[in-house]
């Protein structure tokens, strides 16, 4: 039964195959042979990075963190909080001030290219 249902796949695919080759024009011909040559040279240097990074992937053991002088040279990961300001909030300097620069900022000129020079 299984091997009949593959026989009349594989029938039906050969047979589009031919029948849309027939009509397709040598340019789009060439386009599809060369996707289809492109994807069958990719996938063995795919299979090929997959097995070095599942490799790799194996190879990385995470250090335990067991009792005392079970490992040595393996330490608990550090956590450091940095604290805040010791000064009261009235004398920390505030985020807008009415010191910002009064200074006018220059004025900019355009030059449209193709506009008449003035």
């Amino acid at each position: 039964m299984r091997k009949g249902l593959v026989a009349i796949v594989l029938a039906f695919a050969v047979t589009l195959a031919v029948v849309v080759g027939n009509r397709m024009s040598t340019e789009a011909m060439a386009v599809v042979v060369g996707v289809v040559c492109g994807v069958a040279a990719g996938i063995p240097m795919s299979m090929l990075l997959l097995l070095i990074l599942n490799r790799r992937s194996q190879a990385v053991e995470e250090p335990s963190y067991g009792p005392v002088g079970s490992r040595q040279g393996a330490y608990p990961p550090v956590v450091v909080i940095q604290g805040g300001s010791t000064a009261p909030n009235g004398l920390m300097p505030p985020y807008y001030s009415s010191q910002w620069p009064t200074q006018e900022p220059a004025q900019r000129r355009f030059h449209i290219v193709g506009d008449d020079l003035d």
